[in-house]
């Protein structure tokens, strides 16, 4: 259940606003080989981000924000030698293909990278899982969140925002931003 709750507070949420015409252009000329950051010498591209979210080219800019974030969360957590693959095999389990509640987002995504669903699927879905566990274990291992009630969600998310900005600061001489 743990898990579950900070996937969900972990899910990204996108609302951004253009301060201009001329920055909405910029954002709008990426295009999906290009590459928007570097992180500790591996290069993403806008083709990494699309492939695991489903982006809008007003969005880019926090998405790649956030896809960095979470970049140096897996690398954190994968520096400490945490280990998922337990985790992994119990989602796979838990959200077998087919019972996902994610079906129509998968053929989104598997159309746009031209692959079947089921190549999302294991490649694509499988990556996002990998991804939220280190996220999910290292937070659980950092912070004490046992101590508080579902009611204190605003409380919850401040120190784990806190938390990610810190990691953040130790990344950030190996953190790339190229927009």
């Amino acid at each position: 259940m743990k898990f579950l709750l900070l996937l969900l507070l972990l899910t990204v949420s996108v609302a951004c606003s253009n301060d201009g015409a001329e920055e909405e252009e910029n954002f709008m000329a990426v295009k999906d080989e290009d590459v928007v950051a570097v992180v500790k010498g591996k290069e993403i591209t806008l083709k990494d981000i699309r492939s695991l979210y489903f982006v809008e080219d007003q969005d880019i800019p926090i998405m790649v924000e956030k896809f960095v974030q979470e970049e140096v969360m897996v690398l954190e957590a994968k520096s400490m030698g945490i280990d998922v693959s337990e985790e992994l095999e119990s989602m796979e389990l838990l959200f077998p293909l087919g019972n996902t509640g994610n079906e129509d987002f998968f053929e989104i995504q598997a159309d746009y990278l031209d692959i079947t669903v089921e190549e999302y699927y294991e490649e694509y879905f499988k990556e996002r899982i990998e991804r939220d566990a280190y996220v999910n274990y290292l937070i659980n291992e950092r912070l004490d969140l046992s101590n508080y009630g579902l009611d204190e969600s605003e409380v919850i998310d401040k120190e784990i925002n806190d938390f990610i900005s810190s990691v953040w600061d130790e990344y950030e001489e190996d953190i790339e931003i190229l927009l």
